[in-house]
């Protein structure tokens, strides 16, 4: 928020900026790294030990993540790997791992986060024992709102956490600095991604997922943005800026895929901030956790969230 005639400063916590590799374009969006090897249903190899290498504090990671599990693929084994040293010095935050499956050689058989989760459910699908999160029939909606998620709201969130460290011009005091190169891309780069949420959330108003009455890829990818934002990214956010808790469809929507039981492990609600440690302290891997007007705690409200349902519900 302003103060008095100071402009505001976008800088966010240093903490929240838990970023992959990946470059600014021309138009100030975050572009994420080409991968080394793109992925096709048909590279995966069915008849050897497989590696996920990833970091739950990632929102590219969930959709593989989640798309193995509700698939049940015991060929596959889950890796939560540590954030990377960054490339600058004077960077205090660490790059998330590429998310990425190996072999049991060791050799990589894709680091395609944008497509794995659709290439695991093509290799080990089965329409007689396991929901569908690829059908034919909605191959064309899931793709254009995967290209949505992954885009506006996953990008886009990088795009953000980016824009909180401008550099600006060295004759400008730091205040000014921040406010005429960085706060003016911070804000615009926020309305496209609100703009994109709120859609979305109206979208969940007249369905129970994205395409209906069950899970698809699509609500994988979604997922991701929402966990890793409420109590993470958004430490980067001005304070007055809206939480997935204040859109209500799509709160009640993250609450109901939380709670599908073996979807979240409670590794992974340690290193998120969502369970204590074994010495009863929770995490705060991207800094202290935002502060909404609409909850007490967003991380709280996270919380009181229990794993009840089973299923594809």
């Amino acid at each position: 928020m302003p103060q008095g005639n100071r402009p505001f400063s976008c800088e966010g916590s240093v903490a929240a900026r838990i970023l992959p590799d990946g470059r600014i374009s021309d138009f100030g969006f975050f572009v994420s790294a080409p991968p080394s090897a793109q992925v096709f249903a048909s590279d995966i190899p069915e008849d050897k030990s497989l590696a996920l290498e990833y970091s739950p504090l990632d929102p590219r990671a969930w959709s593989v993540l989640l798309a193995s599990r509700i698939l049940h693929v015991r060929q596959l084994e889950i890796q939560a790997a540590p954030l990377r040293e960054p490339h600058s010095a004077g960077v205090e935050a660490g790059l998330l791992p590429d998310v990425r499956i190996r072999d049991d050689s060791g050799r990589l058989v894709s680091d395609d986060w944008r497509h794995l989760s659709r290439a695991i459910e093509q290799r080990f699908g089965d329409d007689d024992r396991h929901p569908v999160l690829y059908p034919e029939r909605l191959k064309r909606e899931i793709d254009e709102l995967d290209r949505i998620i992954d885009n506006d709201l996953i990008d886009g969130l990088f795009s953000i956490i980016y824009a909180t460290s401008q550099p600006g011009d060295d004759s400008l005091g730091q205040h000014d600095r921040d406010f005429l190169h960085g706060a003016q891309t911070h804000a615009v780069l926020r309305r496209v991604f609100y703009a994109r949420l709120g859609w979305l959330d109206d979208v969940l108003s007249r369905r129970r997922y994205l395409l209906g009455d069950d899970l698809t890829d699509a609500d994988l990818h979604l997922f991701g943005v929402l966990l890793t934002l409420d109590i993470g990214y958004r430490s980067a956010f001005p304070a007055p800026d809206a939480a997935i808790v204040d859109y209500p469809n799509l709160w009640e929507y993250a609450k109901r895929i939380y709670a599908i039981e073996g979807l979240v492990n409670n590794d992974e609600r340690i290193a998120i901030g969502l369970l204590p440690d074994e010495h009863g302290l929770y995490a705060e891997p991207w800094g202290p956790v935002a502060f909404t007007e609409t909850v007490e705690s967003i991380a709280a409200a996270w919380r009181s969230t229990n794993p009840q349902i089973t299923g594809n519900s």
